[in-house]
């Protein structure tokens, strides 16, 4: 081992250049690990350890309706009721309380007083206060034009997150956070005194908002002033009052005020409450848990232990671990390859000298430990500096931003863990290859050293076993019949690894096949002779593969990312089917007769418009349930959104209003059969998850019949209908706030008479070129308080006076822009490791393009001695980088492309928002930014080879060529 450690040493003083570069890599791929795992751990402590506290407040225990605080049923800790009701009406009456979340009105998902009073009355609890939530806007009354502050004129859309905060009603007589600035509420205050509120500070920045300050809340029945008295802070754990985290978050009005906003009586979502001195909190709370089982109540009891685990669960589902998982991967490939390259070229430099090692006494075992004992110290070296590097820049960040890490940086022993797996696993993998062909340099190659490249017969057969190899995985997406779970399994253990291997075995033929076809055109482009140009890629293939491959690792990823990223985006971006605006007249709808002064609003084209009944009813029978992804939420039919319309207007003609693309059935017999009546129209996605065929029914329960009441729908025809997830979301199409099965038409008589829809609730519209939402707007607004019926019937409560109808606008474009705004955010982030391992990557093809200059000294000092310039030797190793390029395009292309078209067709079957096939996107405009990255980093590379080899003097280069000939 002594021999073998002095040899490995001598060579690093020997080449310094190459062990710096190939540690600097690993240091910067141990210290991305470093910065993901770190931060993930500092997320798991300040948001499990710190927040669930903050979370709780100055309260022990949470009783809520429902899923309890925070969970998913319950939008921020309201249970479904809380978040406001949904108004019934002729067009929307008969609600069912039964459907969670839906349009149960007040009364649903309420806690009942007599569970209210006893844990009033309980000697333990030292106080207990109750809290309701429901849907506003807000704004500030009088918008000061110096803070630019959008004012809020209108109610929130129904069936939509809120993107204001909600109204929480609470008759505590202390702030449940921290307050920030000024008081907390008066909860005793009657309804008819000078309304007064204390908002969240989350709110406070995105309102810009001073205490002081009169706020203007909009509900469904009227606009209201109140006066912001106090900032409260926001609660940990992410919580934003709409399911973000367990805190409540909002704008904290008194009850009565509470009631006189929203119209109807309150009903309590929460009860906060806080146990004497000396009580055992989990003890309380289990005995809390069993006596609601036993009483058959659905509340949910939640103390610290139970929201640090759900908080946990949380960050699990958010795929937190997850990204420092895939870092890990990343960085482990990353190493894998620069030290393989780093390997490589250290045995084709080598070969004379392994050659007289070998004749000297060395055995095979020998040498090949001396390649695995050289890539283990470049490992160590680079891991020792990425975890040294990574703590001092966890430093940095803490001392510039100590809230990201409460109790310091440090490196956990997940961390350093990690770090060693990617730099010491990666470096043994890297080592087999370099050391296997170290082990076949015999004695007497000391003469004449063999081969570096591999014979040129095994290009072709390689490339057609990887070619088949990379088959494999499009196939398991895409055409191989079997269920989603053992799709799953194929995907990971047999696709993704086949795809793999296939690429690298095709990389020595795009090798080949890139230095024929591009190298005239590169040295035409330089003004060197082709010649120049035929192998020197291929002279070292070793070399070249591991640092193309290298550089691709990153490439492909950031291509695969976009690729996949905007795939996806695909099925959800409202497709040319949907018209230019989409109007909702609430809570009433608007009489038929009404519908020509829709026509007449400027900017609207008078013969499109399109008069629709909406309702969300059931669904019932065997399909009920089915469809959706592994997760099952968008696309599974446990509802759908019907719409009723004129066929002819909707579907006929030359130019219809909604232009459909049939995946099943055809146009003219589906118009047929809904002129006949009782016919549906659905997604096609609806029948290729459920197992309907054309003609089938489906059974919907109707929401106003009487219990067991079904109606059937024929299914006429399956259209392609993408974006129909953001077009019901955003626009309030879903009557329900409850996730739907999909988008459906039907003839509009049908869907009256079935779902007892009186009026016109929708109408869709084209507007002329040029024509301003905000004022066709404005005309709808008119008609609706015109002609809005003056009260309304709420389930569980009664007739409440509506003080203000209202026509709510949503251009179709500003959907289409605000899902590309936030798409693009997404993918961004999900690109940046990919961007980081590409450039750390780079400097296995600048250590390439070093250890070509060396190799070729011979060469190069004969071409300066025939003749050849200072700049043509430049422009010859400029040239080999941007054919290194090139080679790491076309595989990243590849590779990036054929990843994320099976990773899009996969989301088909494992994600939550699966069920909708996924055409692929490759968004051409975005991916500039990888390759451009790519092409820069080889021309870098190749910037301080070439400016060496141009400054050597011709005979110090015949010199040193031969000496290691």
């Amino acid at each position: 081992m002594k021999p073998m450690i002095r040899l490995l040493l001598a060579d690093v003083r020997h080449r310094p250049a190459r062990a710096a570069l190939t540690s600097l890599a690993v240091v910067l791929s141990s210290c991305v690990v470093v910065w993901v795992v770190s931060g993930y751990d500092a997320l798991l402590g300040q948001s499990i350890d710190e927040n669930a506290a903050k979370a709780l407040g100055r309260f022990d225990v949470v009783v809520a309706a429902g899923g309890g605080p925070g969970g998913p049923a319950t939008k921020g800790g309201g249970g479904p009721a809380t978040k406001g009701p949904r108004p019934g009406g002729p067009a929307t009456k008969g609600a069912r309380p039964d459907i969670p979340g839906g349009r149960g009105g007040p009364g649903a998902g309420a806690l009942p007083p007599p569970l209210i009073a006893s844990l009033r009355e309980d000697a333990k609890v030292a106080e207990a206060n109750v809290t309701s939530q429901s849907r506003v806007s807000v704004g500030l009354a009088e918008p000061d034009p110096e803070r630019d502050v959008l004012r809020h004129d209108r109610p929130p859309v129904l069936g939509m997150p809120p993107l204001d905060p909600p109204l929480i009603g609470t008759d505590a007589h202390e702030p449940p956070y921290e307050m920030e600035d000024g008081r907390w509420i008066d909860p005793a205050l009657p309804a008819d005194a000078p309304g007064e509120a204390v908002l969240s500070a989350g709110y406070v920045g995105r309102l810009k908002a001073e205490v002081g300050d009169d706020l203007q809340v909009n509900s469904e029945v009227g606009r209201f002033v109140v006066r912001l008295v106090g900032i409260v802070e926001q609660p940990g754990g992410g919580g934003n009052g709409r399911g973000g985290g367990p805190g409540q978050a909002g704008l904290f009005v008194p009850p009565a005020l509470a009631e006189s906003i929203n119209g109807y009586p309150t009903r309590v979502g929460r009860v906060n409450v806080a146990l004497k001195d000396g009580e055992d909190v989990g003890a309380f709370a289990e005995e809390l848990r069993e006596r609601l089982r036993s009483s058959g109540s659905s509340a949910t009891v939640t103390d610290l232990r139970a929201m640090k685990e759900g908080m946990a669960q949380g960050l699990s589902r958010q795929g937190t671990s997850t990204l420092a998982y895939s870092a890990t991967g990343v960085a482990l490939l990353a190493a894998l390859f620069i030290i393989f390259t780093a390997l490589s070229m250290g045995v084709s430099e080598r070969g004379r000298e392994l050659a007289v090692l070998r004749a000297v006494g060395l055995t095979r075992g020998q040498v090949a430990g001396m390649v695995f004992l050289e890539g283990l110290f470049l490992a160590m070296l680079g891991w020792l500096g990425g975890l040294a590097a990574g703590w001092g820049l966890l430093r940095i960040v803490a001392s510039a931003k100590p809230e990201l890490f409460p109790d310091g940086a440090a490196l956990g022993a997940w961390c350093v863990a990690l770090t060693g797996v990617a730099a010491v696993g990666g470096a043994l993998a890297a080592s087999i290859q370099p050391a296997w062909r170290a082990t076949r340099v015999a004695p007497l190659d000391a003469m004449a050293p063999t081969p570096t490249a591999p014979p040129t017969r095994w290009i072709v057969p390689a490339a057609v076993v990887g070619l088949a190899l990379i088959a494999i995985n499009p196939l398991i997406v895409h055409v191989v019949p079997m269920g989603p779970t053992a799709r799953a399994w194929a995907y990971a253990a047999v696709g993704c690894p086949a795809m793999a291997i296939g690429f690298l075995l095709l990389a020595p033929l795009v090798v080949r096949v890139v230095e024929r076809i591009a190298g005239p055109a590169v040295a035409a482009l330089l003004g060197l002779s082709p010649r120049m140009l035929e192998s020197i890629l291929t002279a070292n293939l070793w070399r070249t593969l591991g640092a193309t491959v290298a550089l691709t690792i990153g490439l492909g990823l950031y291509i695969s990312t976009q690729t996949w990223g905007y795939s996806m985006l695909a099925p959800f971006t409202p497709g040319d089917w949907a018209p230019d605006m989409l109007v909702g007249f609430e809570p009433s709808g608007l009489p038929d007769d009404r519908l020509a002064e829709v026509a007449a609003v400027p900017g609207v084209i008078p013969g499109r418009v399109l008069a629709m009944a909406v309702e969300q009813p059931r669904v019932a029978g065997a399909a009920a349930g089915t469809g959706g992804g592994a997760g099952g939420t968008i696309g599974t039919l446990d509802t759908i959104v019907v719409a009723g319309v004129d066929i002819d207007l909707a579907f006929g003609g030359e130019d219809p209003m909604i232009p459909l693309t049939y995946a099943y059935g055809d146009r003219d017999s589906a118009l047929a059969r809904l002129k006949e009546g009782r016919g549906l129209i659905v997604p096609d996605h609806v029948l290729e998850s459920s197992g309907l065929e054309l003609g089938d029914s489906l059974e919907l329960i109707p929401p106003d019949g009487p219990p067991g009441r079904t109606v059937a729908y024929p299914i006429v025809g399956a259209v392609s209908l993408p974006g129909w997830h953001w077009m019901t979301k955003m626009t309030g199409l879903r009557r329900r706030a409850v996730r739907t099965g999909g988008l459906a038409f039907a003839p509009a008589a049908d869907v009256r008479r079935d779902f007892g829809v009186e009026r016109t609730n929708f109408v869709w519209l084209d507007a002329e070129p040029g024509a301003s939402p905000a004022a066709v707007e404005e005309g709808m607004q008119a008609i609706a308080e015109a002609h809005g019926e003056a009260t309304f019937r709420a389930p569980g409560v009664g007739e409440v006076v509506s003080k203000r109808p209202y026509a709510r606008l949503t251009a179709t474009e500003t959907i289409r822009t605000g899902i590309t705004w936030r798409a693009d955010a997404v993918i961004w982030g999900m690109s940046q490791i990919p961007l980081v391992t590409l450039l750390i990557t780079s400097l296995a093809v600048a250590d390439a393009v070093a250890s070509s200059v060396r190799g070729r000294r011979w060469e190069l000092g004969v071409l300066r001695a025939v003749g050849v310039t200072r700049l043509g030797l430049v422009r010859l190793i400029v040239a080999e980088a941007i054919l290194i390029a090139a080679v790491v395009l076309a595989l990243g292309f590849g590779f990036g492309v054929t990843a994320g078209w099976c990773g899009a067709g996969m989301s088909r079957y494992l994600s939550p928002f699966g069920g909708m096939p996924t055409p692929l996107i490759i968004p051409w405009a975005r991916l500039w930014i990888g390759v451009g990255a790519a092409l820069a980093l080889c021309l870098l590379a190749a910037v301080q080879p070439a400016v060496a080899a141009g400054r050597a003097e011709p005979l110090s280069l015949l010199m040193a060529g031969r000496a290691s000939a």
